[in-house]
């Protein structure tokens, strides 16, 4: 019974009603800990793993508020500084080192061996479009957000390609876009972590699913069920068959 006392009331009542027990208002915490053990249907072990998952489950959705409170307030500072730059900037081009420092706060280094790039790039314009960026001055940012070896690759185009995020973000497309098996692969195994919101996973999902497909020239429905279908068949027949 120890284990009731490691989340809060809400929790409790929630069990309660996970349980289908009768929840009167009012009722204090001893007395739904009471309403608990004392139910017919009682089981320890069941109960406890069903009270420890309501308690993940409050405290995940406590940790995404919060990291999206937390990209909301460096999101406005960052707006906010912007913002003082251009005023003062003799160029719309002119971004302080300091904003850039900042940016870089929401901004993750792109990973070729697990990120795809494609995905990477649609994230990073939505960011900086997030805190009012302007396309012309998107280059810097990008190159301070990939490996140095993709940065190479990038410098040793023609100079004024270079310049064009367009121009880049078309190199770094043929470049490392994942094969169709790739995209599927990333699709059936993401799994969403701590760090990103369900918004972010469901897009995330999204943007594997539509790659996958598109990679294959998936165009009707008839070819989505097909492509399902054999999915399913392919990854639940034995290795040795």
């Amino acid at each position: 019974m120890a284990y009731l006392g490691t989340g809060r009331k809400h929790d409790l009542i929630n069990l309660a009603t996970e349980l289908r027990l009768q929840v009167t208002e009012g009722l204090k915490v001893v007395e739904l800990k009471q309403l608990i053990t004392s139910a017919e249907s009682y089981d320890e072990e069941f109960t406890k793993n069903l009270f420890k998952s309501i308690i993940d489950e409050r405290m995940a959705v406590a940790a995404e508020k919060e990291a999206e409170r937390q990209f909301e307030l460096e999101k406005s500072r960052i707006e906010a500084g912007v913002s003082r730059n251009m005023t003062h900037a003799n160029s719309s081009q002119e971004v302080t080192d300091q904003a850039k420092f900042d940016l870089s706060r929401i901004l993750k280094k792109f990973n070729p061996k697990g990120d795809e790039i494609g995905l990477y790039l649609t994230v990073f314009e939505r960011q900086l479009k997030f805190v009012n960026i302007p396309e012309t001055n998107w280059i810097p940012y990008l190159i301070g957000s990939l490996p140095s070896e993709i940065n190479q690759m990038i410098v040793k185009e023609n100079e004024e390609d270079s310049k064009d995020y367009a121009k880049v973000k078309e190199m770094l497309l043929k470049r490392y876009r994942l094969t169709a098996d790739r995209f599927r692969q990333l699709f059936v195994q993401h799994r969403k972590s701590a760090e990103i919101t369900w918004k972010d996973y469901t897009f995330e999902l999204k943007s594997n699913f539509e790659g996958w497909t598109t990679e294959l020239n998936i165009s009707t429905f008839e070819e989505l069920k097909e492509l399902i279908i054999a999915d399913q068949i392919k990854r639940r027949t034995p290795s040795r068959v």
